[in-house]
């Protein structure tokens, strides 16, 4: 698998991991505002769980841009988007 494969692969792979997440995030907002004492505790749990979605739906559309990037890219530019691939996902240099 070439490095460009490669890049691609764990962007893609990273990317349905958090589609599965908002999906996960969305059913337990579901189940939470189902037991919602009132509307002030609804709003609250629906404030807290969209931003945690809108985070993750950022970064797929990050990952997007990347993997876009990636594919227009030649050899001599991929070692540089590697290491700032890494360094941006998750369990990166940061």
């Amino acid at each position: 698998m070439s490095l460009k494969e490669s890049l691609q692969k764990k962007l893609e792979t990273q990317t349905e991991y958090w589609s599965k997440q908002i999906q996960s995030l969305q059913a337990d907002a579901e189940e939470k505002m189902a037991k919602a004492k009132d509307d002030q505790a609804e709003a609250e749990i629906q404030k807290d769980f969209s931003e945690r979605i809108q985070t993750l739906e950022n970064r797929i559309e990050e990952a997007r841009k990347k993997i876009s990037e990636i594919r227009d890219s030649g050899e001599d530019q991929l070692r540089d988007l590697k290491a700032r691939i890494e360094e941006w996902l998750p369990g990166g240099k940061n």
